[in-house]
């Protein structure tokens, strides 16, 4: 599987994590035969132990603006902001893979959102 397709599959299970909790893992890993997939796992490991201090990044930077935010988005800025900050990930892909996830599942203007407010989280950290 490439990538791109495990990035996307990230995407989904946090998407699914934001409307009901994903209590066991190992289990949905399993249900969807991703369970041998390492990056995937990795990274929803990372998401779980890393949720509280992303989303007080987020919130820290929208203030009120974060409560408005779509699930989807708000999905795909856990994965990438994970990405960047916790699995070593190039800021450069991860920001374009999460535009690109925009572009797929958001709304028409999500991707300019998502990537506004990435790059002003990362040029912050520079």
């Amino acid at each position: 599987m490439k990538r791109t397709d495990e990035r996307d599959w990230v995407f989904k299970l946090i998407f699914e994590d934001s409307i009901n909790k994903i209590e066991n893992l190992e289990q949905t890993l399993a249900n969807h035969e991703l369970n041998d997939n390492e990056f995937i796992k990795d990274s929803l490991i990372s998401y779980n132990e890393n949720y509280e201090r992303i989303e007080a990044r987020l919130v820290e930077e929208l203030k009120q603006r974060y409560k408005r935010l779509s699930r989807v988005s708000k999905a795909i800025l856990f994965l990438s902001l994970n990405e960047i900050y916790y699995l070593d990930i190039p800021h450069q892909v991860s920001i374009n893979e999460a535009v690109e996830l925009s572009k797929t599942y958001g709304n028409e203007s999500d991707y300019q959102i998502i990537n506004s407010i990435l790059g002003k989280i990362v040029r912050k950290d520079a």
